[in-house]
C-alpha cells in the first residue's frame, strides 16, 4: 500500500467513523424519546383513579327520565 492508498484508507475511515457516530447519536436520541413517553404514560396511568375508588362513588344514571308534569292544554 502506497502513501496515497493509506491517506485514503485514512479518509474513508474518518467517515465511516463519522457516520458511526451520527448513528449512535440518532438512536440515543429515540431511546430518550421512548423512555420519556413511557414515563408520561406512567404518570398518566397513575392519575387514574382505580377501582376501590370507583365503587364508593354513586353511579351516574345514563339518561333522565322525561319530566311528567301535566300540559295546561287538558
Amino acid at each position: 500500500m502506497n502513501a496515497t492508498e493509506w491517506a485514503e484508507a485514512q479518509r474513508s475511515q474518518a467517515k465511516l467513523d463519522a457516520l458511526t457516530a451520527q448513528l449512535a447519536d440518532r438512536e440515543a436520541k429515540k431511546e430518550h424519546d421512548l423512555s420519556a413517553a413511557c414515563d408520561d404514560c406512567a404518570v398518566d396511568r397513575d392519575q387514574v383513579p382505580g377501582p376501590e375508588t370507583d365503587l364508593a362513588r354513586k353511579p351516574t344514571p345514563r339518561h333522565r327520565p322525561a319530566s311528567r308534569r301535566r300540559s295546561r292544554g287538558r
